[in-house]
């Protein structure tokens, strides 16, 4: 009897230590992600006290103009909270990536990251990032922009938050002696180009895969894996005669405003100022295309070094804040990640009521469909892709090169 009793005494001990024991719970992983190492899951740890007030290092990729707004959005976050913020900008984009994963190997990389969306999935795979934990929402789901999200996604975790977005647009001359409306397909934009006679077609930087991607989409072509024959068409020698290469925004401005017949490839924020009167902007049609739109997103994220993660995430949810994102949109001319902004009576978006109807259904689209991504349908590809677009079109790569890159060798 004794030796039944201790047997339900140690049945009740064993209950009692089993329910005492932490129980967590992980998001699942979802979706055919990228081979790598799992993730490290939220933390778990006791919320870091309030009295962390820093310091704290943000990275940014920006232009100067966008870093004064920066610093004064910054400044307005420091009076708010007593926090000590401080802004380091990045260097351009063909070296910045791998400067920063060299720093952030060596335990030197900032708290927070305001970058390129491409980079995400790359530095999370490579377990630089902390996952964005459910509880740590800043922005409802239903007010981002659904096709900007694909970017900052892997292993069933969400890595960053899409703060803006710049779409490439076409500007182009339309008065009685060129053309009201542009070419909708590869045929009428080489019937096009030969109305122009010796004249380049497209006027664009070859050191922005963006614009090479939205040129390459208005020949009808995937952005991410160009078919060769608009390669052939867009690179040296005969790319010489499409396309007129210049990486200063001011000439792509002088181009504008020049009495001329080319169409100029660039992001909707180079054209923020009014165009000469006589140019109109155009941004393709996507959903009668069946194309991704080319459009380039920055987020922020979290860095996995940080040791005031809590104080990271509080200046992450205060920059997407609607205030903060309508601030940077009337300033910068970046647009907003949040689709509460697309209404064609918003002031943010300062732009005659056509453009407005365009961005509007760039929204709804993105609101069903991904953005494109540059990457040759590698998960880590995008800083191969930059490098390759820079080579090919100043003419140190080959078409056959360029296409040995593709995940999936085209057809």
């Amino acid at each position: 009897m004794k030796r039944k009793n201790y047997w339900f005494l140690f049945a009740i001990l064993l209950f009692s230590l089993t329910s005492l024991s932490p129980s967590f719970e992980f998001t699942k992983h979802i979706g055919s992600d990228p081979p790598g190492k799992e993730p490290v899951p939220p933390s778990q740890t006791p919320d870091t006290p309030e009295s962390d007030l820093g310091p704290i290092q943000i990275a940014v990729q920006m232009d100067d103009a966008e870093l004064d707004t920066l610093h004064q959005m910054n400044e307005q976050f420091m009076e708010k909270t007593g926090a000590e913020v401080e802004i380091i900008p990045l260097e351009t984009l063909g070296s910045s990536e791998e400067s920063l994963i060299q720093k952030m190997s060596l335990g030197e990389g900032p708290d927070v990251l305001f970058i390129d969306s491409h980079w995400i999935k790359s530095l999370a795979v490579k377990g630089f990032l902390r996952p964005i934990d459910a509880s740590q929402a800043v922005v409802p789901d239903s007010q981002l922009l659904g096709g900007l999200l694909s970017s900052v996604q892997w292993n069933g975790y969400q890595w960053g938050i899409p703060f803006d977005m710049d779409p490439y647009v076409l500007a182009w001359q339309a008065d009685e002696e060129t053309v009201s409306e542009l070419p909708s397909s590869r045929k009428s934009w080489q019937d096009f180009k030969k109305s122009m006679g010796n004249k380049p077609l497209f006027v664009l930087d070859p050191e922005d895969p963006y614009a090479f991607a939205a040129a390459v989409s208005a020949l009808s072509g995937d952005p991410a894996r160009p078919h060769k024959e608009i390669l052939s068409m867009l690179v040296p020698p005969t790319g010489a005669s499409w396309l007129k290469l210049t990486d200063d925004v001011a000439a792509l401005m002088e181009e504008i405003e020049g009495d001329n017949a080319s169409v100029v490839i660039a992001a909707y924020s180079v054209f923020r100022r009014d165009l000469p009167e006589g140019y109109r902007l155009w941004l393709p049609d996507y959903s009668t295309e069946k194309r991704k739109p080319v459009v380039r997103s920055r987020s922020v994220a979290v860095t996995s070094q940080s040791e005031s993660s809590q104080l990271a995430m509080a200046w992450v949810s205060e920059m997407t804040s609607k205030e903060m994102e309508r601030k940077w949109a009337e300033s910068t001319g970046k647009l907003p990640a949040l689709s509460d902004f697309y209404s064609i009576t918003d002031s943010a978006i300062n732009r005659s009521e056509s453009w407005k109807e365009s961005l509007d259904r760039l929204r709804s689209l993105l609101e069903r469909e991904e953005a494109v991504k540059l990457d040759f349908g590698r998960w880590d590809g995008f800083l191969m892709y930059s490098r390759s677009v820079s080579d090919l079109l100043n003419g140190h790569m080959t078409v056959e090169e360029f296409r040995e890159q593709y995940k999936v060798s085209s057809k």
